[in-house]
């Protein structure tokens, strides 16, 4: 009882912070393209930040689920490109959907069906695949200090440009709670708990979305919710069908390119990129490969749009 009483005590902080801070890797790559780096560059950091602990988990015996795509470069990258370009048409990668279905679109929530869709689709391909090799790096190794050394460097930095001091402090908070509930609930991201529901589809007696797992994700939603009423920013968005059939397609397409690199943008980053191998880095850089073409090819039509009228 107390580990369920922590572990939704984390996700609602988790929930709470992801709001804050406007977690949503396709918002923080458009803030890089106009010369604001501070957001990419803390939701990049929040797993390498989470690490910090990984003394005070060893100490226990406590091991985090970290691990490496044992798939092919090919699915990697396509994945990659295929979830960052989708993640535009949806205007919110996996957990910048949630953040925005608890500020009042609730035509997100097709993007999460749309999601699940996906990802029975790509099953039903005989295209699924589930090779994970577990990693966790070694915390005394130079190459990891370095590479923290250099993103805290690279922040302090953007704090004395920008002044966005709430967002780095933001990121190495959230880095901290998801590592810490990693220990009580290792499957709690939102793009494994989509995996997971999916799976119903196909091994309705696989059992592996417990009442636990359905649980924190509720909480997670609902911290979310409580800072878009504490800041008073919950909008309610009427519904539109063509919305939500965009919303749809981009979630299918978010679904397929997640099966195909074993995770949303949430699991690389928290998960896959801070093994600190090259890997590990090579779905998140896809990813925001193929936001930054999204962007590109939507900032093209609107000039055409514009010409036009």
């Amino acid at each position: 009882m107390l580990s369920l009483l922590i572990s939704l005590l984390l996700a609602f902080l988790i929930g709470w912070v992801s709001q804050r801070m406007g977690m949503c890797l396709v918002n923080a790559t458009g803030l890089l393209l106009r010369r604001r780096p501070t957001l990419f560059v803390s939701l990049i950091s929040c797993g390498l930040f989470g690490l910090l602990l990984a003394p005070f988990y060893r100490l226990f015996g406590i091991s985090q689920p970290l691990f490496v795509p044992d798939v092919g470069y090919v699915s990697l990258v396509g994945g990659g490109l295929l979830f960052g370009i989708a993640s535009v048409l949806n205007d919110g990668c996996s957990v910048g959907t949630l953040t925005k279905l608890a500020s009042g679109n609730l035509s997100k929530a097709f993007t999460i069906v749309g999601w699940v869709v996906g990802i029975v689709l790509w099953y039903h391909l005989n295209m699924l695949t589930e090779h994970k090799t577990l990693q966790m790096p070694t915390i005394s190794s130079h190459q990891y200090w370095l590479t923290i050394g250099i993103v805290l460097m690279a922040l302090l930095f953007l704090i004395r440009v920008h002044g966005d001091k709430h967002l780095v402090l933001s990121s190495m908070l959230l880095g901290a709670l998801t590592s810490a509930l990693y220990t009580f609930e290792p499957l709690w991201t939102p793009s494994v708990f989509f995996y997971d529901l999916s799976q119903m589809f196909w091994a309705s007696g696989d059992g592996s979305l417990t009442s636990q797992r359905v649980a924190v994700f509720v909480m997670l939603m609902v911290g979310m919710l409580s800072y878009t009423l504490h800041r008073r920013t919950f909008s309610y968005q009427r519904f539109e069908w063509r919305a939500a059939g965009k919303h749809l397609l981009a979630g299918v397409l978010m679904g397929i390119g997640a099966s195909m690199m074993l995770g949303g943008n949430d699991s690389q980053i928290l998960l896959v990129f801070p093994t600190m191998t090259w890997v590990g880095a090579v779905p998140l850089g896809a990813i925001v490969v193929g936001i930054l073409v999204g962007i590109g090819v939507r900032r093209v039509r609107g000039r055409i749009r514009e010409t036009r009228s």
